[in-house]
């Protein structure tokens, strides 16, 4: 009898001990997944979930799952989306670049920069002209029982009082007019549409700086193809920015070649909004998402910087060679040099692309000739072709799926973890380039919430939404019709006077010839593209919208896509 209860007592004791195990593997899962919704909520939403989300959250993976996807179909993906966008692309500009838009006075006004300063006073806050006498501001002044009260634009719960040649100058809002604020150390750090403290100077340089940021957020969250980040005539504007493009009085907009329909299309964005949204555009041969942003172009002034971060940054490849011993006064050609070859085979080409915008003071000349540029085997002439050739290359899906494993996982893949980044790399492929699909994919992969799964089979993916409809591209171009032929549509064009291409464009000369058919076919597309920016014919003041010009670039252009 005593033997058998020894072995009872024993056989209990280890059926508890086993029990124990179990117990604490279970709530040690639990606790993985609370601890890892707290950290998936703060980097996707950045904040920490309430009482009430963790208690839910650590129930079940369902719940779990569920949870996730409800950031992530939500409007607070957003800010986490931005962060991670900012922190891939890199973010902050000078002031000073402002000052390169900066225009003289168009009407001949005292005051060729019309601004307005404001301030508390009296209990009241006013807003008044700024003028310049004698390098000191003063402050414009009217009798306080002819001011009067209205919204200003960046806060509508401000009330400002102001003079009536204010209002008639600036708009009932302020809004025609550039807004600086007293106290410029708070300024800086306030925010466009949270506070009374504003100053268009700090908030559109803050704006233009996050652009590409802007776009790469506002095509995750409306759940675009991720591709888009390059898509020619795809932008993202936000409030601020919106301010930027009305000033045409105060900056010479020309500078940046905005396509022609995008301040239209602007006209209506509430310019107190902080978040940035797409806007579609009419596209020029010189545009690529965020490779063609103030913010990018400014950031990385030298087209081999651009070339370069985009290499290291979007495709996760890095130029590597060994340098040369000494480096000659004149080393030639370093796409052959030995010693140079290395990077400069890879990157030359690709940095050529960038031809069509200047590097640092030179930014602003426009859509260049078009170009012979290579990247990843393939070649092309323009900026278009770039956006294409990335958007098709491999390497930019595993990239994206690196980049978005090390903000989530705070780690890069292991070598043991190669199977892993290829099917993530399908499967974000298979979703239509989907990055809240991805997302979601690692942030409830158990990877992610656990330590003990190294598969990377997505059993639960994000189904809901569905991806969103891109923008029309048909609406910025007009139909083609059924049938265009050289004879008829295009050789009569290019005999006109302010036409005339083959005046210059001749057989035996440094330009590319443009006297038959043969001619366009080869050299059409290039053509076409600088006739789209204004930089053909000689004389242009920009993109053409009417007139013979006009009418053979659009003869073009549908002759080339009806005769590929």
């Amino acid at each position: 009898m005593k033997k058998m209860m020894s072995r009872f007592q024993k056989y209990l004791s280890l059926f508890l001990l086993i029990g124990f195990i179990l117990v604490t593997k279970s709530s040690q899962a639990e606790d993985d997944r609370t601890l890892a919704f707290r950290r998936a909520s703060y980097l996707l939403r950045g904040r920490m979930p309430s009482p009430e989300e963790h208690a839910q959250v650590g129930r079940s993976k369902e719940e779990y799952n569920a949870a996730v996807r409800k950031i992530l179909i939500s409007d607070e993906f957003y800010e986490g989306a931005l962060r991670y966008h900012e922190r891939l692309l890199g973010v902050g500009l000078p002031e000073m670049y402002l000052e390169e838009l900066q225009s003289g006075d168009r009407n001949d006004l005292s005051n060729p920069f019309a601004r307005i300063q404001c301030r508390k006073e009296d209990g009241r806050f006013k807003c008044g002209f700024l003028s310049r006498k004698n390098n000191e501001k003063s402050q414009s002044e009217c009798d306080p029982g002819q001011e009067r009260p209205i919204r200003v634009f960046w806060h509508h719960d401000v009330n400002a009082w102001v003079c009536p040649q204010v209002v008639r100058t600036c708009a009932a809002d302020l809004s025609r007019c550039f807004i600086e604020h007293g106290d410029q150390n708070e300024a800086r750090n306030a925010e466009l549409g949270a506070s009374a403290i504003f100053d268009s100077r700090f908030n559109i340089i803050k704006s233009l700086s996050r652009q590409p940021a802007g776009i790469g957020a506002a095509v995750a969250v409306e759940n675009f193809p991720y591709t888009h980040i390059f898509e020619p005539g795809l932008t993202a504007v936000d409030g601020a920015i919106a301010h930027l493009y009305r000033q045409g009085n105060h900056f010479a907009l020309e500078k940046l070649h905005l396509p022609s329909n995008l301040t239209d299309k602007v006209s209506k964005m509430p310019l107190s909004d902080s978040k940035f949204r797409l806007v579609y555009s009419e596209s020029d041969y010189s545009s690529a998402g965020i490779l063609s942003t103030f913010g990018w172009l400014r950031r990385y002034e030298k087209n081999r910087t651009r070339a370069n971060q985009v290499y290291e940054r979007l495709m996760c490849r890095r130029l590597t060679a060994e340098l040369p011993t000494f480096f000659p006064q004149d080393p030639g050609d370093l796409r052959t040099r030995e010693g140079c070859k290395g990077c400069h085979a890879t990157l030359d080409p690709m940095a050529d692309f960038f031809n069509a915008w200047g590097e640092g003071g030179d930014l602003y000349k426009g859509p260049g000739n078009g170009i012979n540029a290579s990247f990843a085997g393939k070649n092309g002439v323009n900026m278009h072709d770039f956006a294409k050739i990335l958007q098709d290359d491999p390497a930019f899906a595993t990239c994206t799926v690196q980049n978005v494993w090390e903000w989530l996982m705070g780690r890069k893949f292991n070598k043991s973890e190669e199977a892993l980044r290829s099917s993530l790399s399908h499967y974000f492929i298979n979703t239509k380039y989907s990055f809240r699909e991805l997302v979601y994919a690692v942030a409830t992969h158990q990877a992610f919430t656990a330590s003990n799964r190294t598969d990377a089979v997505v059993s639960d993916p994000l189904e809901q939404p569905p991806l969103g409809k891109v923008p029309d591209v048909s609406t910025a171009k007009a139909p083609c019709p059924d049938t265009v032929n050289y004879t008829t549509d295009i050789a009569p064009l290019l005999a006109k006077a302010d036409v005339k291409c083959d005046g210059c464009h001749k057989a035996g000369t440094n330009r590319m010839p443009l006297e038959s058919e043969a001619n366009w076919k080869s050299g059409g597309k290039v053509a076409l593209g600088l006739m789209s920016s204004g930089t053909m014919p000689p004389g242009m003041s920009g993109p053409p919208v009417a007139g013979n010009v006009f009418q053979l670039k659009e003869a073009v252009r549908c002759w080339l896509e009806k005769n590929p």
